[in-house]
């Protein structure tokens, strides 16, 4: 399916968004942690709490997206989200001390929430019934992308002229990420304005053959099943959680007594795995399923985890961290989709706030969680062993929940 036209630039709009949210947002804030610790003489945990806060604080402004959003509020809501990003940003070089960028890192949460994972994945929902899990991972994709390609243009800003410029370029580049979604994104449904989801055609077809209502026009939305949604919620919690381990490959390298290039390119492996994965799921999602799509990344997953547990030479190990990589797609889009199938467009809105909720929440956690891990038994063995328990149990969820809801929307 071709996307063209107004479906492509809202796709391109809502790539932008998770560009802006997530990848600035998040993904480039470790370049700031060095310079604020020489700055106010700080800890590194107190400078890396600012994307702990950030991210707490982004689901909590996922949470607020159903309340706020509506066709008459989406214009305002989305200029009013970037301006306070760009400003709360922007404040954040004003700062002499820790404590207040602390309060604007609440700030910068909120406002990107209400921009991020649900609004996007809202719109997507509306605007494409066809491909809809492809545009789902393209546009999740592009946070990491956004890390990669604007970490060079900040860090060499903060190099030349210093972190407070460099958190001015951020805020700048957050408006120039959100102006394409501001500007063509003209309303949450399509149909309002006269317009039609992409494969609707298709869609209509399906639904004239078959007698019935097509999947994706559900109405109304069917009871949510309470087993189902504790289920998903526990995906979400585990899928996330996979995600802390990569920032501790370095580490992992190091315990094997391998060298610091290792540990590099192990991380740089499972960073182009992380975008190039999303995709390729969404492809997959699109072609065979979610369920059988994600069952396959979740394989891929623990066969990764046993090679790092008894293959401790550099190329098994950078094999492994490529396969490991796609826990990102499982930890966004595995969790979009999977929700979608479970329980339906008409439900979404209100299930997959709290399962994103969890999922960033287990994200930030993790992180710490892992390092406690490693300081109380001095290595990863014990932290592998855990995931590999975790993968286990998502099997045994994806099964469970397509066993009770077993069309997939």
């Amino acid at each position: 399916m071709k996307i063209s036209g107004r479906h492509l630039l809202v796709l391109i709009g809502m790539c932008g968004l998770l560009a802006s949210g997530i990848g600035l947002v998040t993904n480039v804030s470790g370049l700031f942690f060095t310079p604020l610790m020489d700055e106010f003489g700080i800890l590194r945990g107190q400078a890396s709490l600012m994307p702990t806060i950030c991210n707490i604080s982004l689901a909590v402004g996922g949470m607020m997206v159903p309340r706020l959003l509506s066709e008459k509020s989406l214009k305002p809501l989305m200029i009013g989200a970037t301006a306070v990003l760009a400003a709360s940003t922007a404040a954040l070089a004003l700062c002499s001390s820790i404590m207040p960028m602390y309060l604007l890192c609440v700030l910068r949460g909120l406002s990107a929430g209400c921009l991020t994972f649900v609004f996007a994945t809202t719109i997507i929902n509306k605007w494409f019934i066809a491909g809809v899990a492809l545009a789902t991972s393209i546009a999740m994709s592009c946070s990491g992308l956004a890390g990669a390609a604007f970490s060079p243009v900040v860090n060499g800003v903060i190099a030349s002229s210093g972190w407070r410029a460099g958190f001015l370029t951020v805020a700048a580049l957050t408006v120039v990420l959100n102006l394409p979604a501001i500007l063509f994104l003209p309303s949450i449904d399509p149909r309002t304005k006269g317009l039609a989801p992409l494969g609707a055609d298709e869609a209509a077809a399906a639904q004239e053959n078959a007698g019935g209502v097509t999947k994706a026009e559900e109405v109304p939305a069917p009871p949510i099943d309470m087993l189902v949604f504790i289920a998903v919620v526990a995906f979400a919690l585990f899928a996330s959680a996979l995600t802390a381990l990569p920032q501790h490959f370095p580490g992992l390298a190091e315990t094997y007594s391998l060298g610091a290039a290792v540990g590099a390119a192990m991380l740089s492996v499972s960073m182009i795995s992380n975008s190039a994965g999303k995709i390729l799921l969404g492809a997959l999602i699109d072609r065979i399923g979610t369920k059988l799509s994600v069952l396959l990344y979740t394989v891929l997953n623990a066969v990764a985890v046993v090679m790092m547990l008894v293959m401790h030479a550099p190329t098994p190990l950078i094999i492994a961290a490529g396969f490991f990589g796609l826990c990102y797609a499982l930890g966004t889009v595995g969790i979009s989709m999977l929700t979608r199938d479970a329980f339906g467009i008409g439900n979404y809105s209100k299930t997959y706030p709290t399962i994103s909720l969890v999922g960033n929440i287990a994200n930030a956690a993790f992180a710490t969680v892992v390092g406690f891990m490693y300081d109380f038994t001095g290595g990863y063995a014990a932290t592998l062993i855990m995931f590999l328990a975790m993968l286990a149990a998502v099997v045994a969820i994806v099964l469970f929940v397509y066993g009770r809801t077993p069309q997939e929307a």
